[in-house]
C-alpha cells in the first residue's frame, strides 16, 4: 500500500511527561479495542477496574480529568509495566489520523497535540508531502476512483494557493469561494466538476480578480460579522475553560483586537505563515472526505473560521505583550482540542447551512481581519 503523508510525519514523537497539555489529561474518554480490553482481561492485575463497556464498546474511566494509568511523572504505566505492545491503538497512535482509498492510503497528525502543532508551524509556507510503501493490505471500502483523482488535484491547488503569493484574507475568501462553487455540482459529475475549479483556482490572477470582485466591507460590517459569529462560538460546549474564556475576552475587545491587526501584522510578519499553515493542514486532512460524498463548502468554511479565530486570539495576546510561537502553538492546540476534536465540528458542518450567522457573507466579512 502506497503511504501518502506530510515529510515530516515520520519524525513525529510523542514528547510524554514533557507536554504542557498531556492528551491523558484532557478528561476525554480514552476508548480501547477489543483486543486490548480482553488482553488486559488475562492479565488479571486490576487494569479492568478502571474500564467500563457500553454498547460493545470500552472506555478507560477518567479519574479526576486524568487516565488512571498515569504514573506520578505523567507516564503510563501499563507501557512501562507491560510493553508498548499492550497498549490500545489510539494511544498507540493518537494524534495520527489515516484515511484509506484502496491501496492508497493518506496519513498525517493533528493539531490537537502540541508537538502535532509545533511541526507544522515550523513547516510554514513549505509544508511538503511524501509517499512510502507499506506492507498493508488494500483497504476494501468503495470509493469513486475518479472523483478521489479529481478531489486530490483540486486540493493540491488549495494547498498551493494557500502557501502562495495572496493575502491570508485573499486566500480564506477563496477557499469560501470554491466551497460556494462545489455546493453546484450534481454527485454524478462531481469529478468534472472539482476538474474545472481546479483548472480555475490555479490561475492565481483569476483567483484574486474572484475575491476582489466580493468587494469590501465597512468596518462596522467586519466588526457586526465578528461578533455574530463569536457569538455562535460561544454557545458551543466546551471542556475546559481556556477556550470559552479566550472567546469572552475576544467578544469584549473585538474593537480593540481589529485595530491591532496592522501592528500585529508588522510586529510579527511570519504569524500570517504559521496561520496559512493551519490552513493547509485542515485542507489536507478533511478535503479528500468530499470523495466519499462530504461536501466541500462545511470544510473549508470551518477552515476559514479556524484561522480567523486564532488570529484574533494571536491579535490579543500581541496588545497583551504575550504573542509568542509557543503561545501560538497553544492557541492553535486548544481551538483544534475544543472544536476539531468534538461534535462541535459536526454541528458546524450542518449549522453552516442553517444558521445565518455563519452564513457566507458573515466569513467573508471576518476574513478582512
Amino acid at each position: 500500500m502506497k503511504v501518502h503523508a506530510p515529510s515530516f510525519f515520520k519524525d513525529f514523537r510523542c514528547t510524554g511527561s514533557a507536554c504542557g497539555d498531556n492528551c491523558c489529561r484532557m478528561g476525554w474518554d480514552i476508548e480501547i479495542d477489543d483486543d486490548t480490553y480482553n488482553y488486559y482481561k488475562s492479565l488479571d492485575c486490576g487494569l479492568c477496574e478502571h474500564i467500563t463497556s457500553e454498547d460493545g464498546e470500552h472506555y478507560i474511566k477518567q479519574e479526576n480529568g486524568q487516565c488512571p494509568f498515569l504514573n506520578e511523572k505523567g507516564l503510563c504505566s501499563v507501557l512501562l509495566e507491560h510493553g508498548a505492545e499492550s497498549i490500545s491503538e489510539i494511544c498507540d497512535q493518537h494524534p495520527r489520523f489515516y484515511q484509506w482509498f484502496g491501496g492508497y492510503k493518506e496519513a498525517g497528525t493533528g493539531l490537537c497535540c502540541e508537538e502535532s502543532a509545533r511541526q507544522w508551524l515550523e513547516s510554514a509556507g513549505n509544508v511538503r508531502f511524501c509517499e512510502f510503501d507499506t506492507d498493508e493490505e488494500d483497504d476494501d471500502l468503495k470509493f469513486d476512483v475518479e472523483l478521489l483523482g479529481a478531489v486530490i488535484k483540486a486540493r493540491e491547488v488549495l494547498i498551493g494557493l494557500l502557501q502562495g503569493g495572496l493575502s491570508l484574507s485573499q486566500k480564506m475568501k477563496a477557499l469560501l469561494i470554491f466551497g460556494l462553487n462545489a455546493q453546484e455540482f450534481e454527485y454524478d459529475d462531481a469529478a468534472n466538476g472539482f476538474e474545472a475549479l481546479a483548472g480555475e483556482f490555479a490561475d492565481c490572477e483569476r483567483v484574486a480578480a474572484l475575491v476582489n470582485g466580493l468587494g469590501a466591507p465597512s468596518r462596522d460590517d467586519i466588526v457586526s460579522a465578528c461578533r455574530q459569529v463569536l457569538d455562535y462560538l460561544a454557545g458551543l460546549d466546551y471542556m475546559k475553560q481556556m477556550l470559552p474564556d479566550a472567546i469572552e475576552q475576544i467578544r469584549g475587545r473585538l474593537g480593540e483586537i481589529i485595530g491591532a491587526a496592522k501592528g500585529f501584522d508588522e510586529a510579527f510578519p511570519e504569524a500570517e505563515g504559521q496561520l496559512c499553515a493551519v490552513a493547509v493542514y485542515n485542507v489536507y486532512r478533511y478535503f479528500t472526505e468530499c470523495a466519499r460524498g462530504g461536501e466541500a463548502l462545511p470544510r473549508l468554511a470551518m477552515c476559514a473560521l479556524n484561522v480567523w479565530f486564532i488570529r484574533l486570539w494571536d491579535i490579543m495576546m500581541f496588545v497583551d505583550g504575550k504573542f509568542t510561537f509557543t503561545a501560538q502553538i497553544a492557541a492553535v492546540k486548544e481551538f483544534s482540542k475544543e472544536v476539531e476534536y468534538s461534535d462541535n465540528v459536526d454541528a458546524f458542518y450542518e449549522d453552516v447551512y442553517t444558521d445565518g450567522r455563519l452564513c457566507a457573507d458573515n466569513l467573508a466579512k471576518i476574513a478582512e481581519v
